[in-house]
């Protein structure tokens, strides 16, 4: 399978994964048109992350965005962002030309399912959304729960949600959206205190094996710059640089 058919399912997956969480999980509203989803969510104000258009397409015009930007303002939304492929030359060109810059950018990855290793390891399990969330607040010090109280919401069976224990206590964790032939893989975390035991490794394997069940042929994801090497380790290649461009009022 050739990097463009990767890209093109990773940044998919990707816009279904935000009309989850910029509009059942948040309260927001997700406005879709061709090539771009956008969610409007008052309640976070200052959150680019629930606030974002995310553009698949080749193409964003100013008056799309202009329009985007005039519904977040109405709406009090102080911050919020455009995310899209780096390599999309037309869109980040219109970005610059609305005075926008990138805050962020982070490797997406790939891999064909069939090609990832499978050692009948994986000693992970299913769990759900709320455990997920609270790993990835331990994971990244929000004393607020923020995570978590974003993802409890969301209605059950959307989203497949994985944990690795360690002392009989999730400890690692991530959320695979089964979405057409590709597997989203999203927050993945480890607790700081079960870190650099394989622990994250063991429940990316078990993501991909149930995956591979349910006859998926690939597995996508947005990587950290510390998380790469992991991926890499596992079978995964960079297909894409996801950048989130802001212009804060």
């Amino acid at each position: 399978m050739d990097d463009g058919t990767l890209r093109d399912r990773l940044w998919q997956g990707f816009a279904r994964l935000q009309t989850l969480l910029g509009g059942d999980a948040a309260g927001g509203v997700v406005a879709e048109e061709a090539g771009i989803v956008a969610s409007f969510v008052p309640g976070a104000p200052d959150s680019p992350t629930l606030n974002a258009a995310i553009v698949t397409g080749s193409e964003l015009v100013l008056d799309q965005l202009s329009q985007m930007r005039e519904r977040w303002e109405a709406l009090g939304v102080r911050r919020w962002g455009v995310w899209v492929d780096g390599g999309n030359w037309p869109v980040t060109d219109t970005l610059r030309l609305a005075r926008m810059r990138v805050t962020s950018t982070s490797p997406g990855m790939a891999a064909e399912i069939a090609g990832l290793p499978n050692n009948g390891r994986a000693p992970a399990r299913e769990t759900d959304l709320a455990t997920v969330g609270h790993v990835n607040d331990l994971a990244y010090g929000n004393p607020d729960a923020r995570l978590e109280r974003t993802l409890s919401p969301l209605p059950p069976g959307l989203l497949h949600a994985y944990a690795a224990e360690l002392r009989g206590r999730p400890a690692s964790v991530a959320l695979a959206l089964h979405h057409q032939e590709d597997c989203g893989i999203s927050f993945v975390a480890t607790a700081p205190h079960a870190r650099r035991q394989g622990l994250a490794s063991d429940v990316m394997q078990q993501v991909a094996s149930d995956a591979r069940d349910a006859g998926l042929t690939s597995a996508t994801l947005q990587a950290t710059s510390l998380g790469e090497k992991l991926y890499v380790a596992l079978g995964y290649r960079k297909v894409s640089d996801m950048q989130l461009w802001e212009r804060r009022r």
